[in-house]
């Protein structure tokens, strides 16, 4: 049988996949993309000439109640269209709607923002967990006290501390006395003094010179966790069968983010269907791997993160009307396009747009000065320092006016 002169595709318009623009009527052609390109080459080859069919709900295609589809899966099943292409998974659900033919395979992952550079102004509080400090804090209260039970030296409490205190901090001190508990004592403390400080100084440059990240999630289950805690959202594109996916898997976590995930449109003004341009802080976006990759590129031409875990593999097909006459024919030629590289060609070339459009200005250098509000908190520290030191030289001022002057 003859191949059809002219065909009629239904398509979902899909940015770096299926752009079309529209000529003086108002009838779209193809402008640019991975499966225009493919539909083009697989026109040349069959000789036929096309008329692009828009859905106009903007869907891939789900089967509602009363057994109608929507979307381009609606077209085919309503003989609007002859085939469709748009990204197509196949599935149990769309096959007895239409008929598929293979040509590529999705992988569904998240997609988040790299997390934002920060330098905290209390870095200097890093080193050392809650813990620890608060085990220091004690040690430097109690050693006092220890030392003057112990050795019942006529050694002031607020002298003591001050001396040990520096000790600590690395100064140049010494509490003089002769008798062994006292050289136990000190001896313990200057060992103690010098793991803490030693270690303090040895982390806070590690911690300064590292860079730090904001609240990071990396995989599936740091994700659903995140999600739990409400510090995290997940949404993925309306009309998809990624909430189902998600909800009838086998994976606790997943199940977790399926019953969590929100449906979001992602339809541009110009009725295309794009990948978010701006993600939301501490957002997960779920969709195709390879549609990230072309909307937002690859590391290191990228400020985002895309999921090394996979979430699922769909084969993805071109979308036939029933009874459509030469669905052999088409299957055959493109068998031909993929086992010649052709449409990963156009895949390619679409990847280097992406790479070669990339702003390297996006990206949050690695490698900053410190500033005046990285050191905010020490410098509160040092004004809290001369306010105290303050307020005990008026005191004592105070108390040595009130000191009586004998007279001779």
């Amino acid at each position: 049988m003859k191949f059809p002169d002219s065909m009629r595709i239904g398509i979902l318009p899909l940015r770096h996949l299926l752009e079309v623009n529209y000529d003086n009527e108002r009838n779209p052609y193809f402008a640019s993309g991975v499966e225009a390109n493919f539909i083009r080459v697989l026109s040349e080859f069959l000789g036929f000439s096309y008329q692009l069919v828009i859905t106009d709900d903007g869907e891939w295609g789900q089967q509602q109640d009363d057994g109608n589809w929507t979307g381009i899966i609606g077209l085919v099943h309503r003989n609007e269209a002859d085939i469709a292409i748009a990204h197509l998974t196949m599935s149990v659900e769309r096959s007895s709607a239409a008929d598929f033919l293979f040509y590529t395979v999705e992988q569904n992952s998240f997609v988040t923002n790299l997390p934002a550079f920060v330098m905290k102004s209390s870095f200097y509080f890093s080193p050392f967990h809650t813990y620890v400090w608060i085990s220091i804090i004690c040690a430097v209260i109690i050693m006092p006290l220890l030392f003057m039970i112990l050795t019942r030296k006529k050694i002031a409490f607020h002298e003591l501390l001050f001396r040990l205190f520096s000790i600590l901090l690395g100064q140049q001190n010494c509490i003089a006395s002769n008798d062994l508990k006292s050289k136990i004592l000190i001896g313990a403390w200057l060992i103690f003094a010098l793991i803490v400080s030693s270690s303090y100084r040895t982390v806070l440059l590690s911690t300064m010179m590292v860079p730090q990240y904001a609240y990071d999630v990396r995989n599936i289950k740091e994700l659903a966790a995140a999600i739990l805690d409400g510090k995290y959202k997940a949404t993925t594109s309306k009309g998809s069968v990624d909430r189902d996916l998600l909800t009838e898997s086998v994976d606790e976590s997943l199940q977790v983010i399926g019953e969590h995930i929100f449906e979001v449109s992602w339809f541009s003004e110009d009725n295309i269907v794009v990948a978010p341009k701006y993600i939301e802080d501490f957002t997960a976006v779920l969709g195709p791997r390879f549609f990230f990759l072309l909307e937002y590129g690859e590391p290191p031409y990228t400020t985002k993160r895309i999921f090394r875990e996979t979430i699922s593999f769909w084969n993805v097909g071109l979308a036939v009307r029933k009874d459509f006459c030469c669905t052999q024919l088409i299957e055959k030629y493109i068998a031909r396009i993929l086992n010649t590289g052709i449409y990963e060609k156009f895949y390619e070339d679409e990847l280097f747009k992406a790479r070669f459009n990339f702003n390297w200005r996006d990206i949050d250098e690695k490698i900053k000065a410190l500033t005046l509000t990285d050191l905010v908190g020490a410098f509160i520290m040092l004004g809290v320092g001369f306010c105290i030191a303050l307020v005990v030289f008026l005191i004592e001022l105070r108390r040595i006016n009130l000191i009586p002057i004998p007279f001779k």
